[in-house]
């Protein structure tokens, strides 16, 4: 019989045995676990990379690329800013007497003027052949007795007016001079929103400014004339007085627009201006240095925009296109069969969103061209085929489309010359307010270079002449202001007795 003491040892050794056979077993089952490597440090992270930089690639990130785009500014900029010329237009203005500061208005509570005195205005033009032709704003040139014309360099010269386009606000200047460097056209067609530009000119009477920005909008419409071809580019890039007449070019350096306007009640540039589209300007460019005048095409038609109202009641499916509110006699579309009421809506394939831009579309069509027109009536869309004509001049039409016999007093060397008139009718005795037995003379246009330049005004009545020391004579027709107007010899002032709108006045005119 064995002891106590020996049993439990005996226990104890087969446990042992146990556990040893089992490691034994683990171990040759299951694999050992890997180590696992320590964390890095902090202060050197891992920072995984696919492909291996180039040596020196983040410093020409950094500064190279910056540093190529500021180079090709320069370059395209070296290139335009001698392109653009700053110009200087004298004007006749009057001054009432006791008055110490030049005014073009006149001033029906004091009618007595004093000798002419030059107003000085100041603009930008682009060169734009090497035979001198110079491209500029209508406004900035018309009525002007003299044009002068400073280069980049410091050059100045005498310039003549080629022409003038008034409702493309674009005229046409020529010097004589040597080493021009013309700007080159580009397509305004091809801007984008967002395209950036460069507005180069002379603001504030400062040669050579640039400011840069981006083509906010296109096609901007903002009735700065009623009757002008208005499409303008917007941008934010700072045009201010003196900018105008002067370029807008993009990235490659070409002529895109030319500055005309900007929107500011302060005067100064509020990232709102305008710029004439060089589609539109170049076409009164060509036409003006080709034929000293634009030629566009003529349908005939007023019209307003479509508003929501409007589209309600002519049964229309959105607000776009231009409803017509007038067909002149005789034209194009009163031949094509088009009415009063009718929706334009496209045009020789274009679609047609407000009458500015029918207008725009008409304008470049050329004469004898047969256009397909889609308007809306009663609801329903039709189509009719008008055969536009050449423009006529805008002056010589009544409102029943009849033509003004215009009678020019040309060059007389006396208080007279340079007055284009034509009688009254009942057409234009109803637009001034007149009863039917009104008689007068009618001013159509008032030519550069004549006295009575900026005294005279399109749609004045002259009603009455006196001259110096003499009987006042009453004015009926264009034949009594002929003969009185060919009977002066002597260069003595004379008085026109006016009316103008509602007021009646004296205009004091000295050959």
């Amino acid at each position: 019989m064995k002891t106590p003491w020996k049993r439990g040892a005996v226990l104890v050794l087969v446990a042992l045995l146990g556990v040893g056979l089992g490691l034994v077993i683990r171990e040759w089952i299951l694999p050992s676990p890997k180590p696992v490597p320590p964390p890095p440090a902090a202060s050197e992270p891992v920072i995984p990379r696919a492909i291996p930089v180039p040596q020196g690639l983040e410093s020409h990130a950094a500064g190279g690329l910056l540093q190529e785009i500021n180079r090709e500014y320069v370059e395209i900029l070296s290139r335009i800013v001698p392109s653009v010329v700053n110009i200087f237009t004298a004007r006749p203005v009057s001054v009432d007497v006791g008055e110490a500061v030049p005014s073009t208005e006149s001033s029906p509570r004091n009618p007595k003027r004093a000798p002419l005195d030059e107003e000085t205005s100041l603009g930008s033009g682009v060169i734009l052949s090497p035979q001198g032709h110079i491209l500029t704003n209508a406004h900035l040139v018309k009525n002007a007795r003299e044009i002068r014309v400073q280069l980049f360099d410091g050059r100045r010269y005498q310039a003549k007016l080629i022409g003038l386009d008034e409702p493309a606000d674009i005229a046409v200047l020529k010097i004589e001079a040597k080493g021009l460097i013309p700007a080159l056209w580009g397509d305004s067609d091809r801007l984008e929103v967002g395209d950036q530009v460069f507005a180069v000119g002379n603001p504030f009477g400062l040669s050579g400014s640039v400011s840069r920005g981006i083509v906010s909008a296109k096609g901007r419409n903002p009735n700065l004339s009623a009757s002008g071809f208005e499409n303008y580019i917007q941008t934010d890039a700072a045009i201010n007085p003196g900018n105008s007449g002067g370029a807008l070019i993009n990235v490659e350096g070409l002529l895109v627009g030319i500055n005309t306007a900007i929107y500011s009640r302060s005067g100064g540039s509020n990232g709102i201006g305008f710029a004439i589209p060089s589609k539109i300007a170049r076409f009164a460019y060509e036409s003006l240095v080709a034929r000293g005048k634009v030629v566009r095409g003529f349908l005939g038609v007023e019209a307003q925009d479509v508003d929501e109202d409007m589209q309600q009641a002519f049964n229309l499916p959105d607000t776009s296109g231009a409803l017509v509110t007038r067909v002149e006699p005789n034209s194009p579309a009163a031949k094509a069969g088009l009415r009063r009421g009718d929706v334009i809506v496209r045009y020789h394939g274009m679609n047609v969103r407000d009458p500015a831009e029918l207008r725009l579309y008409v304008s470049e069509t050329s004469a004898s061209t047969v256009v397909p027109i889609i308007f809306y009536r009663d609801g329903k869309s039709l189509t009719v085929q008008a055969q536009i004509t050449e423009q006529p001049d805008q002056g010589a039409r009544t409102e029943e489309g009849s033509r003004w016999q215009v009678v020019r007093t040309g060059e007389l060397g006396n208080a007279f010359a340079g007055l284009q008139i034509v009688n009254l009718d009942d057409s234009l005795r109803a637009q001034l307010g007149l009863q039917s037995h009104a008689s007068g003379v009618y001013v159509v246009d008032v030519e550069e270079g004549a006295p009575s330049l900026d005294l005279l005004q399109p749609g004045d009545l002259i009603e009455e002449i006196r001259k110096v020391g003499k009987a006042a004579e009453k004015v009926r027709n264009t034949a009594d202001l002929l003969r009185i107007a060919t009977a002066e010899r002597a260069k003595e002032p004379v008085l026109f007795y006016i009316r103008r709108g509602g007021a009646q006045t004296f205009v004091l005119v000295r050959p």
